[in-house]
């Protein structure tokens, strides 16, 4: 069986305590911030996972009628690093495992379909490499990997996410520039800077 070309891990499983509530189920437009992180990763053709913990049966109830698989992190209070692991865990138990993923953030509401076919277009380009968003002052998530790095990310835990990774393999990193990632709604006044960025003709 070929291997599927594409598919996504979304990260949906904090407890979203600085903002005071659950910033997955956070509206813009009318529409909650994970199931349009979900729309805009479906958009790209990918096949989807989106690994919940905290708030998971409101996650789940934002996503109803998307295609899309639910991965439960009964550890997520530990950090990314255990949901970026249950997410990968999911793509390597299939029988044909995706030949490339997507790892997401719920919570960077400017990166939509356009930005993730940027990375698309740089695997596409270079398909044995890491595909890194460079956000400007650092690096970071979105990010693509081969799946040769499946069962590396399937052995993270802890809080510092997916970083380790492209330490060890830092020849093996190729960046896309995505000044949208920068944005990250961690606090309610980020949600409303989003918004504003998004009212803000371009």
């Amino acid at each position: 069986m070929p291997a599927q070309p594409l598919a996504a891990v979304l990260l949906a499983a904090g407890a979203a305590s600085r903002f005071g509530s659950p910033k997955q189920l956070a509206e813009i437009d009318g529409v909650a911030m994970v199931r349009r992180a979900a729309q805009a990763i479906l958009a790209c053709r990918a096949e989807l996972v989106v690994v919940t913990g905290a708030h998971a049966d409101e996650v789940a109830g934002a996503l109803r009628g998307l295609p899309v698989r639910l991965a439960h992190n009964p550890f997520w209070e530990l950090g990314m690093g255990e949901s970026i692991a249950r997410g990968f865990r999911e793509l390597l138990r299939q029988l044909a495992p995706p030949a490339a993923g997507l790892l997401c953030l719920v919570d960077q509401p400017l990166v939509g379909t356009e930005q993730l076919q940027r990375l698309i277009r740089q695997h596409l380009a270079t398909p044995r490499r890491i595909v890194v968003s460079d956000h400007g002052e650092t690096v970071g998530p979105p990010c693509l990997f081969p799946a040769e790095f499946y069962a590396e990310l399937t052995r993270l835990s802890g809080a510092r996410g997916a970083r380790s990774v492209l330490e060890r393999h830092r020849d093996e990193v190729v960046t896309v520039e995505l000044p949208e990632a920068a944005l990250d709604v961690d606090r309610p006044e980020d949600h409303i800077r989003v918004l504003g960025a998004l009212l803000r003709p371009s």
